[in-house]
């Protein structure tokens, strides 16, 4: 069996990927969208999860197929890490991230804890065990841990520094969009990857400007596309959507596989078309947030600051809700409006990926080959854009009703003017 991908062509399925391809869980990422809000500013970001994971697959079976064979594994480690690739989203809810982060608030998960679940509980894992295949080594994958030293490098193809994962939603989002920003050659990258003696990633240094290209790529594409001013905007409204409608249909507190896999973008948002908004007022604010999107009578941006800082705490400060709300309220209250039509919004990510296993986990590494000896390097040492990106990227937006727009964004600049210059980089 195959697929054809318009990204990276025609995919081949062993009968096991095939079968979990057409199960129920798996057919459920149709209803999923990627970008969740993406396509109100991008119009044909409709693509789903469905076809990422596959892609993912595709991606870590050539980094398998390049790798594995300089450790002395085989064919059924290449296909344990082409399955981990293909179910390493299972776990997303609706609007993915969005839902994952008012279940992170509920209950504690992220998808990953919900997609190990899924493996190990639901049809899924039957379906793998009947194959000769562990569920619990799948889902040991998918979470990126190291049962051996081996490991490391087994379980980073599908979630490590530089994955499947990321080369494949930087150019498949970046298609879908209609922009050039996630141009990345990941061939040149899988095909430059080696491995050190205690079992870490490392690239030619003649991959250099492949490593940096995937760097920027990675940047613009968390800037100008999923930290979008108006794809935030919309997050934020499903966010407080989900948020309501979850006190009357209690959309987090599924117990069982079955219970979860019901939900997705259309089942939810046709869920919460059926609520009485006269039953409380998480109701009527769950129908008034639906009729809003359904006109696209979106939250408007009063302010905006790009921040790049070195020190994570700021980072850590700027993401904790009792902050926010603090600094919802004052900006509210100088401004003369309703708290609850204020909302500050503060994304996060490290510039480069984050290796927790490092020393300095901002750090990417190469190696060159002198008199016939790998010689280890950091990247940043040769790239002056690595070194440049070893920084936290924190988008600081405050959002309102138009009606609101003039007189929040004068109150949120004078909260905010506290910010010391030398904190600031527009780029």
């Amino acid at each position: 069996m195959e697929i054809n991908d318009p990204i990276h062509g025609f995919i081949g399925l062993t009968d096991i990927e095939a079968k979990i391809i057409n199960s129920l869980p798996y057919q459920r990422l149709r209803r999923i969208k990627q970008l969740s809000g993406g396509h109100f500013v991008y119009p044909t970001a409709e693509h789903t999860r469905f076809g990422h994971c596959i892609g993912v697959m595709y991606l870590a079976g050539l980094s398998g197929k390049r790798l594995l064979n300089r450790m002395g594994l085989g064919d059924k480690k290449l296909q344990e890490i082409r399955i981990a690739g293909l179910l390493h989203d299972i776990g997303h809810g609706p609007f993915s991230h969005v839902f994952e982060e008012v279940l992170i608030e509920k209950r504690g998960m992220n998808h990953e804890d919900v997609t190990e679940w899924i493996i190990l509980k639901s049809e899924l894992g039957e379906m793998l065990e009947s194959e000769g295949i562990s569920k619990k080594r799948i889902g040991d994958l998918v979470r990126g841990r190291q049962k051996t030293k081996k490991d490391s490098i087994i379980a980073g193809i599908v979630a490590g520094q530089i994955d499947s994962d990321k080369m494949d939603y930087l150019i498949r989002d970046s298609f879908y969009c209609g922009v050039n920003y996630g141009l990345v050659d990941i061939h040149r990258l899988i095909d430059s990857i080696e491995i050190s003696k205690d079992y870490q990633m490392q690239f030619d240094i003649a991959a250099r400007g492949a490593l940096e290209s995937f760097l920027v790529a990675r940047y613009e594409m968390f800037l100008n596309v999923y930290y979008h001013k108006t794809v935030r905007s919309v997050e934020v409204m499903l966010i407080k959507l989900i948020n309501a409608a979850d006190n009357t249909l209690q959309l987090t507190s599924f117990s069982t596989p079955e219970e979860f896999i019901e939900l997705d973008d259309m089942s939810l948002i046709s869920r919460i078309r059926s609520i009485d908004p006269s039953e409380s007022e998480d109701a009527k604010e769950a129908a008034r947030m639906v009729n809003l999107l359904d006109s696209r009578v979106l939250y408007k941006s009063a302010f905006e600051k790009v921040l790049h800082t070195q020190d994570r705490f700021v980072s850590k400060i700027l993401t904790k809700s009792k902050v926010r709300e603090s600094i919802q309220e004052e900006i509210a209250s100088i401004a003369g409006v309703e708290k609850d039509e204020v909302i500050v919004d503060v994304p996060t990510l490290p510039s480069v990926p984050y290796n927790p296993h490092q020393l300095d986990p901002m750090e990417i590494n190469i190696f060159e080959i002198i008199d016939g000896k790998r010689i280890p390097h950091n990247l940043s040492e040769y790239s002056n854009i690595a070194e440049m990106m070893k920084v936290y990227l924190d988008v600081i937006r405050v959002y309102t009703f138009e009606k609101n727009r003039v007189k929040v964004g004068k109150a949120a600049r004078a909260v905010f003017q506290e910010v010391p210059d030398a904190a600031l980089i527009h780029m």
